[in-house]
């Protein structure tokens, strides 16, 4: 340390010259272990992918898009999409389930790189596990995120339509004619299926308890009222002060049924120590680290005021000559 309580230059230097590879070696460990168990529990690739191919040709043959689901290892794992996503979706029909999950991944990959350079992140960050696990399932979550970082309305339309929680960050970026255009684009398909939407309506509670139970309750706070209530709060007390990064934050840290490819919606807030632990596939941990990394946020700013006020005024050229 140095006087006034600022550290040693020297030593932020060599934090932050040691962080990154640190937090590549610290991803490409996590993302071993969690392929590693996908791949040992005979987890295809491509399986979200599958999923939602199944929901939809279910649906276009007339059957119910909810029974569609991809079974390993004697466990079920069931279409949960919307009718919106459904419908939006439905062009894959012109493809078999192969070609288009095979398509799927690589739209996929593509979408995590445009995503990294946009952000202007290292290409290392493919090995951050929650980036990772959807590479591998081939979870619509990256593409939807790419979607909402190309800022064209029409394209945030298509992100909402894939899942509708995309929605939380475009309110928090405060861009409302991007809105507008998903709210139209999310209605029109009701009046183009308006029996499958009065399906889900019908199945909604079904559907949710089947997707709470196939998720182990997921990774958010949103099935545990007193962390939920906490949780909110704080992303309400932040919005305050900073609403996009409550917005960025809010997905994987209350989102019903919320995977642990979820906390790539904080890719745009991220910082080192937060990345740390969202790497860690551990139930419940990302509310519990974006209630710090909120704190942080907060109090921050108060910490570098009263810093700076303690720093001794340098002494003027000549001074005691």
């Amino acid at each position: 340390m140095t006087k006034g309580g600022r550290l040693n230059p020297g030593l932020l230097a060599a934090i932050r010259a040691g962080w990154p590879p640190f937090l590549c070696a610290w991803f490409a460990w996590q993302t071993y272990q969690r392929i590693s168990f996908f791949v040992d529990h005979n987890f295809p690739a491509g399986i979200d992918a599958t999923i939602y191919y199944r929901g939809v040709v279910a649906w276009l043959h007339g059957a119910n898009p909810w029974d569609a689901a991809v079974t390993v290892g004697g466990s079920a794992y069931h279409y949960a999409g919307s009718p919106v996503t459904t419908v939006i979706l439905a062009p894959a029909a012109l493809l078999n389930e192969d070609v288009f999950t095979a398509a799927w991944l690589v739209l996929t990959w593509l979408a995590a790189a445009w995503t990294l350079r946009r952000l202007k992140l290292p290409l290392w960050w493919l090995l951050f596990p929650p980036i990772s696990e959807a590479l591998f399932s081939a979870n619509p979550q990256l593409i939807v995120l790419a979607l909402i970082l190309a800022e064209r309305s029409w394209l945030a339309a298509i992100g909402t339509a894939l899942k509708v929680y995309a929605f939380i960050p475009l309110a928090g970026e405060g861009r409302w004619r991007a809105i507008l255009v998903s709210i139209g684009v999310n209605a029109a398909t009701i009046l183009v299926a308006p029996g499958l939407w009065l399906a889900y309506v019908e199945q909604f509670g079904d559907i949710s308890k089947r997707l709470e139970f196939e998720s182990i309750q997921g990774f958010s706070a949103f099935y545990f009222p007193e962390l939920l209530a906490v949780t909110v709060v704080a992303l309400a007390i932040l919005a305050l002060r900073d609403r996009a990064a409550a917005g960025w934050l809010a997905v994987p840290a209350a989102w019903p049924a919320s995977q642990l490819h979820y906390s790539t919606m904080a890719l745009p807030v991220m910082t080192p120590l937060l990345a740390f632990f969202l790497a860690i596939p551990v139930l419940r941990l990302p509310p519990e680290i974006i209630l710090v990394e909120i704190v942080r946020r907060l109090v921050a700013p108060y910490v570098s005021a009263f810093l700076a006020g303690r720093r001794p005024i340098p002494d003027r050229p000549g001074a005691g000559a």
